[in-house]
Order: C-alpha cells, then structure tokens, then sequence
C-alpha cells in the first residue's frame, strides 16, 4: 500500500526504508505493475508478512527539482550471508535408442540461493559537532508509543539523532531530554531502539501524539 500501480518508482530506487523493530533496508526495483517493489535488507530483518514499513524522507518547498532527502539513517554492515543448495531433480528421457527400449539417462540441475551476500555497505552518520560523552545533542521524535494515559499521551517516544551507531546507548540511560517547543514535556533516555543509534524516551507525564517529527534536546551531563 505504500505505492500506487502508477507510481514511478524510478526515483525512489535506493531510498532507505524502516521496520517496526528498527531494521534498515534498500528499495532495490519495482517488482510487478501493481506498487509492489523489492527491499534489500543488508543486515538482515525479523519482520513479517503484514508487518509496516515507513519510508521517511523530506522534499523542500522551494526546490525547483524537487528532490527528495533522507537524512539521520544509514544501512547497516551486510551480514555473512549463508548458501543453500537444494537437492538435484532427475529427469526421466523417454526417448526411444536404437534398440527400442527406453533409455533413462538422469539429468540433474541445481540452484544456488545466496542471502545477504553483499559486500558492501554505508557508514553511520558521526556526531562530529558535539562530545556526546559529556555534551548536548539535538534529536526528532520519530515515533510515539507505550501506554495511553488519562491526559491522551503516550509513554514512550521513539528518537533518531541524539546518538550515533556507535555510541552505547546504555551508558546514558536516565539522562533528562525535553521536548523543544514544549519544555514541559520532560523525559528520560530509557534504552536503545533498533540498531541504528535511535533510543528510547520515557515520558513519565506523557508525550502527545502531535509530537512526532518535533525537535528534542537532551542537555550536557551533570558533573
């Protein structure tokens, strides 16, 4: 349901695409004429037939080409990839030899499937500008979720850019981060969500749905 049977999908080829659970994979081609199109997943996925798919970029308005940015992603390193072969099939030849009689001469055929064998791969983006150790960083909520409390807010956020891929999210865990246009809105960092350095907020007063694609902070370390 993501496109429709006359979309062009020729300009969104090599987009980045995101599960539920935080994989990341390639838009490869389009597959068929009715909106289906193929994904590649490098570093390989759980997700399930019927399972959502969100594809997040940005277009500007006064960008004549219109074109179309990602930004805050990056695919994950590919993952060794296993080979199978399946068990030949013998094909009976019912051609008469001079003899007449039948001869059976077996042929097989094989098929090798190779999965995720893919050699290359993107970097994650650095946080270059800040110290995360110590220092302030800026991030966007991504997504809301958890419990639904009496006020109609949520729990939980989900929130890309306060950390890299290589950042250990665990070791800032309870570190305070607040909503930019509603200070108000105060939580935690509660965990790391995905492999791709987003995490998770705790939002004990709750955070409201509108929030999704706002800016949050998540100011220096106390010493």
């Amino acid at each position: 349901d993501l496109f429709k049977k006359e979309t062009n999908m020729t300009q969104f080829v090599g987009l980045l695409i995101e599960t539920d659970r935080g994989d990341v994979g390639s838009i490869q081609s389009s597959f068929g004429t009715s909106g289906k199109f193929r994904v590649n997943f490098p570093g390989g996925t759980e997700i399930r037939e019927g399972d959502s798919l969100y594809l997040r970029f940005k277009r500007y308005a006064n960008d004549p080409k219109k074109a179309i940015h990602q930004d805050g992603t990056a695919l994950p390193p590919a993952r060794t990839g296993s080979r199978v072969d399946p068990p030949a099939k013998k094909k009976k030849n019912k051609a008469k030899n001079g003899n007449g009689k039948n001869s059976n001469a077996p042929s097989s055929s094989q098929v090798s499937v190779v999965k995720n064998n893919n050699s290359s791969s993107k970097s994650a983006p650095t946080n270059n500008d800040r110290n995360i150790n110590n220092g302030a960083a800026v991030g966007e909520i991504i997504k809301v979720k958890g419990d639904t409390l009496p006020n109609g807010k949520h729990t939980v956020a989900i929130v890309s850019g306060l950390f890299s891929m290589e950042d250990d999210i665990r070791q800032h865990t309870g570190r305070k981060v607040t909503s930019v246009a509603k200070p108000e809105e105060e939580g935690v960092v509660d965990g790391s969500f995905g492999k791709m350095g987003k995490c998770k907020v705790l939002f004990e007063n709750g955070i409201s749905a509108e929030a999704v694609g706002s800016r949050v902070k998540m100011p220096e370390r106390e010493t």
